[in-house]
């Protein structure tokens, strides 16, 4: 058999593929930004000697060692399920990112080696707390430096350097990289932020206790704060990375935005509409329960709660009827009215950030006279579990938007954008690195050879 002609049965090896990057980002993910929520809670809870932020962060450590073992198995089966099945295509990542993936490596090792570490020292430096609290920081750090490797290794395959491949600094530095990693880092913590106030709604609807009610109450209004306030930085970071993917690769841009994938981007914006008005709708709601009372506050977190609803809906109009013409959702011909970028999306995801940033703003001033915990409704609770669905959804979604970029239609579609066709095929006609990609790989099996 031809190297790299192997099929999957049924559902072919795109979706392999897929599924299991799509659930390993998840792990890691959450990982990441866990853990570093986990670390600034515990230093919190040193600074403001309130018991709920060590109980937190010690909690969220353990689930963090818990899933640690899942994420890694699911990279390491990715891997594996990429040599076995773009092999021809592999050579060439792996020969162009050689560094890059053994830098990752070490960051790794030490995240592993660091997070465990933290958490099993836990007892034995009650008394060294700020040593501690660093434990958990450095863990941090070695994840965000082995997210930043991978980074540049999505980001060079949507928009690959202008240079020879020999060129480590330009290719790590691709067009797309900074970008890329501004986005998920702000990501990390909106993501985890989300999950966990939606596992607080789901304990505080379970528990029996007035403590527990009161603990796991607290514990949603931590997690939105993340999610909430992290989000709100994404429309900013998000037009700064679709700008840089319309300079770099213009195909591309036009793909996710008006070709048959722009539907990706349509259902974006309608799951960041959900995350924005639920999030508001429950702030509308705790306000309510403030120790010292602000109604005037509450009063202009509603008028908020109208703007985001307008706002949100400039974002879900779309360019045009062609909504998901794979499925027959077409609706009329030509553009629709408010559904052009300029200069209607700009003006929604601009208000929506600036209105976000009044509603954090005024909540978190009524937070610090504090709430009285254990009183929420349970369809408060609901919303705060919502987001923690669509959030997840949401991650999917930009996944895959990022990765059908470099489909171009399937006019051709390409592993590596203008690079390696989807039947790993190298084309240097139009690979911006020309030739060198194909030099490096023949160079890196003579050399691997000689040895």
């Amino acid at each position: 058999m031809p190297i790299g002609n192997l099929h999957v049965p049924v559902i072919g090896k795109n979706v392999v593929i897929a599924s299991l990057v799509q659930t390993h980002i998840l792990f890691a993910t959450f990982i990441i930004g866990a853990v570093l929520i986990a670390a600034t809670s515990e230093y919190l809870g040193l600074v403001t000697k309130q018991p709920r932020y060590e109980r937190f962060a010690r909690n969220l450590a353990r689930f963090v060692v818990l899933v640690f073992a899942s994420g890694a198995a699911l990279a390491i089966t990715f891997v594996l399920a990429l040599v076995t099945l773009f092999p021809i295509f592999f050579s060439y990542l792996q020969n162009t990112f050689f560094w890059v993936f053994l830098v990752e490596a070490f960051m790794f090792l030490g995240q592993i080696i660091i997070v465990y570490a933290w958490y099993n020292v836990w007892d034995k430096l009650a008394y060294r707390k700020t040593l501690h609290v660093v434990f958990g920081f450095v863990s941090g750090f070695f994840g965000l430096m082995a997210m930043t490797m991978i980074d540049a290794v999505a980001s060079y395959m949507l928009t690959p350097a202008e240079a020879p491949v020999t060129d480590v600094a330009r290719t790590f530095l691709n067009p797309t990289n900074i970008p890329l990693n501004m986005h998920r880092f702000v990501g990390n913590f909106s993501y985890v932020g989300f999950l966990v106030a939606g596992w607080g709604a789901w304990r505080f609807l379970h528990s029996t206790s007035e403590e527990d009610r009161e603990y796991y109450d607290w514990m949603g209004h931590w997690g939105l704060i993340w999610g909430f306030g992290f989000m709100l930085a994404q429309p900013v970071i998000g037009y700064g990375y679709l700008k840089s993917i319309r300079e770099a690769s213009p195909q591309a841009f036009n793909t996710i935005m008006l070709g048959k994938q722009a539907w990706h981007f349509n259902l974006l914006v309608v799951l960041i509409a959900i995350l924005s008005i639920a999030s508001t709708v429950y702030f509308v709601h705790k306000l309510r329960f403030a120790v010292k009372p602000m109604e005037g506050t509450r009063k202009l977190v509603v008028g908020c709660l109208g703007f985001t609803a307008l706002f949100s809906f400039l974002n879900v109009i779309p360019f045009t009827g062609n909504i998901v013409p794979q499925l027959g959702l077409v609706f009329g011909n030509g553009q629709l009215p408010l559904g052009a970028m300029y200069p209607w999306k700009y003006i929604g995801l601009i208000g929506i950030s600036i209105i976000g940033f009044v509603v954090i703003g005024l909540y978190l001033k009524a937070s610090a006279t504090g709430f009285h915990w254990g009183r929420a409704s349970r369809w408060s609770q609901i919303l705060l579990m919502v987001c923690a669905v669509t959030v997840v959804l949401t991650m999917i979604d930009m996944g895959s938007t990022r990765e059908s970029a470099r489909r171009l239609n399937n006019n051709p579609g390409y592993l590596i954008n203008g690079c390696i066709t989807l039947q790993q095929k190298y084309t240097p006609s139009t690979c911006p690195a020309g030739n060198s990609m194909q030099k490096g790989v023949h160079t890196g099996g003579a050399s691997s050879s000689s040895h």
